[in-house]
């Protein structure tokens, strides 16, 4: 199904791969809980393992920049500075997942799929400041010490950080931030001349925060990405 939402699309993805993979059934995706006309709620996904057991995933997909250099999921803010880790986490945690403990998710569900093993399907990146993001983060409660890692900087602060003398630049829109970027050799990418022609002309027209991934070619001349990050507003998270 069409969509901008990544989130959405996240979950269509992982309802695809359950669908079809041969060991496992799914049952529901996105089944909506309600009660006296109110929804509170849904079920991401609802499947069955091949041993039988029926799982409820709570999906989402995130990308937080860590704000203060403290090893706490609250100094982990969205780009538009709109959530933050520690608000998603409780809510999943909570919320999401306690939905087959009340009345309205128990009559939800479809028949004989109870009880159910809840769990939290949590994917995504984290972001860690420009000057910083070489040095290994301290461990932070309730995150993988795995985590897909970026950086992030503020439009203005500083020059990109680079691993490679002839690194070139790709911006990603929203739905391609999922995947490790691959592209073929006669792909178009930027300098490090337009790149920075590219953000200064952006940011004087809006706020938006982009997400860059620096490539470097590779095998039979295509592009690899070496590292991601977002550049934001000089007066993030206020923006």
């Amino acid at each position: 199904r069409a969509t901008r939402r990544l989130g959405l699309y996240f979950e269509s993805l992982l309802a695809f791969w359950l669908a079809h993979a041969p060991h496992m059934q799914l049952i529901a995706a996105n089944l909506p809980v309600r009660e006296a006309g109110r929804t509170l709620g849904e079920y991401d996904l609802l499947w069955r393992d091949d041993a039988g057991v029926t799982r409820h995933w709570a999906a989402a997909v995130k990308f937080y920049l860590q704000a203060e250099h403290l090893p706490t999921t609250h100094t982990f803010i969205g780009p538009a500075a709109r959530d933050r880790l520690d608000l998603k986490l409780q809510r999943v945690f909570q919320h999401q997942l306690t939905l087959s403990h009340s009345r309205a998710g128990q009559a939800a569900l479809p028949p004989q799929v109870a009880p159910l093993l809840t769990q939290a399907f949590i994917k995504g990146y984290l972001f860690y400041p420009a000057h910083t993001f070489l040095t290994q983060p301290s461990a932070t409660p309730g995150v993988s010490p795995a985590h897909l890692r970026g950086w992030w900087l503020r439009q203005g602060s500083g020059a990109l950080p680079h691993s490679a003398a002839h690194t070139r630049w790709v911006q990603l829109s929203r739905l391609r931030w999922l995947a490790p970027l691959r592209l073929d050799a006669d792909a178009e990418v930027m300098t490090q001349q337009q790149v920075e022609a590219m953000l200064q002309a952006h940011f004087a027209a809006a706020p938006t925060p982009l997400q860059l991934v620096e490539v470097v070619r590779g095998d039979r001349g295509m592009w690899y990405e070496v590292t991601r990050g977002f550049v934001v507003h000089a007066a993030w998270p206020q923006s």
